[in-house]
Parts: structure tokens; sequence; C-alpha cells
């Protein structure tokens, strides 16, 4: 029986009564490569050996790939410590630059010692200095926002522009007062004036929009999470890329205003509508006192729709619908093109995967023993299958509504296990109409699967595999061709077991318009090198129109390292960022802060920031 055959079967007999797997049962050892926790804090580049097949002869353009780092034991490792590689394509060659995302909190990080000035790792989760505010490693989404200007996200930092030819950040979008603090009000009363890094959150995915030139984002916070509500807002910022934002504060019909208890991850835009989504990646508000409670994400995404004609610049208001959307998702996308008031969302279904969370060292695994130091950090299994959501929205003169008879879900218990990172023809900048996505599935392994996960999603809504029908053995990443026009799965490629794939990228073809024409290049990071010249952090190439014949070109180098990557970015060429492009005065507001802070802050901010960001 062939191994994906079986996996199905394996699957289908998990389903059936009275066949369940006890959570006692032994698990094979395990094939999971460690080396991902791990990586180079060092500047590197140089070529990328073909270790597998061949480059196409029309393979080109430049590949942003942004990725986190643990720095310590269970440090979240999406949310570790940033850097950013570039891949080039041009004349059937491959090379490859990499470099650490040099954020000011970031740089003083690695200079500061004592006791109140250095950062401080908190749950696992953010990094926390008393004298100095919380960390930004803006890691998440390298985004093009046009004009040979690229932007980084995080979530829980300012959003900065990078030079695509240096790597090295310019400026950070917004100076700092155009951003409001997101600490609840009993926080921010204890915050020091002196801070430079206030806690500021936002969506990993800001809306550059080419067609209209501006870029559209959110500021949220004042509550944590369902505590504190009344003080909860979200606030929409519109950037026209030169000067200061125009900004909205979120409210419903009764003028109260809107509140986000878990995240933002992604953010919709279409011709005529933006829809602020909350996402599922909800972080616990004992957390950072070292509590390790679950509070399971919530079997919905709720969808706020602002109408753009709204937006008057006059007015510090704007009304937003709400839709309740029966699924939980955290990436989502939408088609730009809204006809008739309609739109058109495509998601990860995630079901019981929460992905806020990380093992714990030490803490009890499912199927027995203990998580061990070197995959602390790394997030947790997925508890069921996930899959892939269509939703359709109506927007009505002073209302919204969602069309559920346009609702679609695929589950494929064979490959839908921790489903991840959409790529799509035209990245970051939404098609008229959405026709084709590749997603990453992770895939499930039994040695992650944490006690502690399982028991809090014991009875999450709609559930195929229950904890006792959880599978023994390894599922492994793959990659998955979603055809949007006939909500299937189109094509599939599932890896070899001892490989982690993420991060999928669409490159297009030269002449070539088709949203399926063209290469995905995913990054994957194997216990055993594919070959002698691989450290086992490799880039596997595949053809848009045919996953399942595998990878058509494996690219590998001794010096390439990389931890566990977000997400991606393909542009067709690069060049060097405008010299009167827009720049935030960083510098003023470091030096107005200077005198409040020790002699070693003080020195390592002359030093290293300012003449950085001047």
């Amino acid at each position: 029986m062939k191994r994906r055959d079986f996996i199905k079967a394996a699957g289908v007999a998990g389903l059936m009564p009275g066949i369940t797997l006890s959570n006692q049962t032994l698990i094979p050892p395990s094939s999971f490569p460690d080396i991902i926790m791990q990586s180079s804090l060092k500047p590197t580049s140089g070529p990328l050996d073909i270790v597998m097949g061949s480059l196409p002869a029309d393979l080109y353009g430049h590949v942003f790939i942004a990725e986190g780092i643990p720095l310590e034991k269970n440090h979240l490792s999406p949310n570790g410590k940033g850097a950013l590689t570039r891949v080039d394509f041009s004349h059937g060659q491959a090379q490859f630059t990499r470099k650490m995302i040099e954020t000011p909190s970031a740089i003083l990080q690695d200079k500061l010692s004592g006791l109140l000035d250095p950062f401080y790792l908190l749950g696992g989760t953010v990094y926390f200095s008393p004298n100095l505010g919380f960390m930004n490693y803006c890691n998440t989404a390298p985004i093009y926002m046009g004009d040979n200007r690229f932007a980084l996200s995080y979530e829980g930092g300012i959003h900065y522009e990078f030079d695509g030819t240096t790597l090295d950040l310019i400026t950070p979008i917004g100076e700092v007062d155009e951003w409001k603090s997101s600490l609840p009000p009993i926080a921010e009363a204890f915050a020091p004036d002196k801070w430079l890094f206030p806690q500021v959150r936002t969506t990993a995915h800001p809306y550059f929009d080419f067609r209209t030139g501006e870029c559209y984002t959110i500021n949220y916070g004042g509550n944590m999470g369902t505590t504190g509500t009344r003080h909860g807002f979200v606030r929409l910022i519109n950037w026209d890329m030169k000067g200061r934002f125009k900004i909205w504060t979120i409210t419903d019909r009764l003028g109260k205003n809107i509140y986000i208890a878990a995240t933002s991850h992604s953010l919709g835009v279409t011709q005529n509508h933006i829809i602020i989504f909350e996402t599922a990646t909800r972080i616990e508000n004992t957390r950072i006192l070292g509590f390790k409670d679950v509070t399971p994400q919530r079997h919905s995404t709720s969808a706020w729709i602002i109408r753009k004609q709204d937006l008057n610049s006059n007015q510090h208001q704007v009304i937003a619908d709400k839709v309740e959307l029966n699924f939980d998702t955290s990436d989502i996308v939408c088609d730009y093109d809204d006809y008739a008031g309609e739109i058109t969302l495509y998601g990860q279904y995630l079901s019981a995967m929460d992905k806020s969370e990380q093992q714990f060292h030490n803490e009890k695994l499912w199927f027995g023993g203990y998580v061990s130091s070197e995959t602390s950090g790394y997030p947790v299994a997925p508890v069921d299958v996930g899959g892939l959501v269509r939703a359709r929205i109506q927007v009505l003169e002073h209302s919204a509504r969602e069309i559920t008879n346009d609702f679609r879900l695929i589950r494929d218990q064979a490959v839908c296990w921790d489903m991840n990172d959409p790529a799509y023809r035209g990245h970051y900048q939404f098609p008229d109409q959405i026709k084709h996505i590749y997603w990453a599935a992770i895939g499930y392994r039994p040695e992650h699967v944490v006690k502690r996960i399982a028991s809090a999603y014991d009875d999450y809504p709609n559930r195929l595999f229950n904890n006792q029908q959880l599978p023994n053995f390894a599922i492994p990443s793959a990659l998955i061709h979603m055809d949007c026009e006939q909500m299937k799965i189109a094509n599939v490629y599932q890896f070899p077991e001892d490989c982690v794939m993420r991060t999928p990228q669409f490159m297009e073809k030269n002449n070539s318009y088709d949203q399926n024409d063209g290469y995905i290049i995913t990054t994957v990071v194997r216990k055993h090198p594919s070959h002698e010249n691989s450290n086992g952090k490799e880039y596997w190439i595949f053809d848009g129109k045919n996953l399942a014949q595998g990878p058509i070109c494996i690219l590998a180098s001794k010096r390439l390292h990389f931890a566990t990557t977000n997400h991606a970015l393909w542009v067709p060429q690069i060049s060097q960022r405008p010299n009167n492009a827009y720049k935030a005065d960083i510098a003023g507001y470091f030096k107005e802060k200077l005198p409040s802070h020790s002699q070693q802050v003080q020195q390592a901010i002359k030093r290293y920031i300012l003449p950085r960001f001047s």
C-alpha cells in the first residue's frame, strides 16, 4: 500500500466507531528536523547549488523570505529574531543574500546589560525591557509597495520600509506619535514616558494598492482579550506613502468602538470596501506571567466591513458592519472585484489548531513523554485536520450578511494538517478574481501533540478526529493547489517525512498571465539533506501546473541558513530605493528621549542607531 493510501485508510479507520488509538500508544522515532530551530545570526551570501533537477530557463526575478529565529528555550519560533533572505534568479543561476532584520529594538537587544535596560522573554512570546518597552522584530511578511519600495510587517510593532537591494531597514512607516499604544489604560498608566518602543498592535498584512497608490493598515488595542473591552479600539489607517496618516476610529452602528479580542493577522481590501478580520491567534492574558493555561480559539471569524465611500477626511470615525463567519482562520484573502457589493473570501480552515501556542520544555505530550529542549518553542501540532474555505458576503446599504449558500469547505484528512501561508499570482495585490491559490500544509507529528492543547480542544466544534483517534504516525508536509473556481484540490505534492515545508511563493513566467502558469518556490528543512552539498536547509521549486510530479529543482548551499520561515514575496526586478522617498523622523524621536536613559543606552543609540536612521 502506498503511503498516501495508508494515511487515507488510517484516517478513515480513525473515524469508525469503536476503533480508537490510545494516547499511550508507542510512536515511531521522530523524523522531525530539529535544525529548523537553529540558524546563524550573521549575514551570509553566495551561490546556490542545484542539487537536483535544473533551473527553468524562464525563471527570473527575486524572492524575499522572512524568518524567525528562537533565541532561547521556549521562544515561539515564528515570533523569533528576524532575518530576511533574498534569492535572485538570472540566466539559469541562483544566488542568495541574507541579513538580520535590524530594527532599533533588535539592535539594542544585543548591546545592553544590567537589570532594567535588557530585554526579557515573557511567556515565550514577546521580549520586554522595563526601561525601553517592547521588542519589534518585524519578521512576518515582506511586501512590495511599488516604485522600488518594500515593507516589512509584524503584528506587535510598527511596519518598516527596507531597501530591496541592500536588505537594510530605512525607516519606520509613520511617526511614533501616529501610532496609538495598544496597552489597556491600567497598564498604560504605569508605562514610563521614556519608553522608546511602545506596544503597537497591527496587522501582518497591510495592503498597498497599486491601483490607487495608497496603503491601508490598522492599529488596535486597549483591551486584553475579552477583558476591559470598553476601552478597546480599532483605528483604520490610510497612508499616501508620502506624509502623515489619515486615521479613523471604527465604530458599529450604535456608535460603540469595535475591538479585537485575539489578533488581526489579515486585512481585506476590495475596490469599494475594507474588511477587518479578527483571526484565530489569541494569546492568553496570563501568558506573560508564566502561566500556560489555554483558551481555545473561537470557531468563527469576525469580519467588519467598511465602505470606502464613508471615509471622510473631515471626520474621525467610520462605521463598520459586522458579519460572523462560521470558521476559524488566520490567512484570508479576497477578490478585489466586489461587483454588486458581493465580497468573495478564501482562507485556510484551522479547526483545532492553535497557531499561538508553542511547546514548552518538559511539558507532557499526548502520546507520552515530555517536550525536549531542542523542540521547545516550536509550534504545537494540530489536534484535527484542517481545510480550505470560501465564504461570500453581501454588503447592503446599512448592513452586511453572509451569503451562506455560497459557503464551501474542503477537508482532506490525508494532507490538510496545519494549514498555512497562501501563495497566488500578484501576491499581496489581490487580483480582480482569485482563481488559483497554493497553500502550505505543514503536516502533523504525534511527538508534537501537547497534552495541554489536546485537553483544551477536546470538545472543539466540527472535529473529524477526536483525541483518541489522533494518528500515532507522522503526516508529512504537503503543497496544495486550490482551484478556486471549482472549489477543489486540483493538485498536491506530499513531501518526504523528514521534511518540514513552509512559505510557498508564486513566481510568474515571462509573457504569461494565467494564475497557475508559473513556478512555486518553498522553503524546506530536512533531517536528511537531499545532497552532500546541502546542510538540510533547501529551496524546492515546482511547476505550478503539476505539483504532483515533485520538485523540478532543489537548491542548497552549506552557507545557507534559515530557521522557521514566515511569509515571502516575489518581484520581477529590484532597484535602489528612490532618494527622495518618505522617511520618518525616528532619529529626532530618539534624541528627544535620550536624556532619560542610562549612559549605556545613550551610547548604544548614538553609535548604532542614529547613524543608521538619521
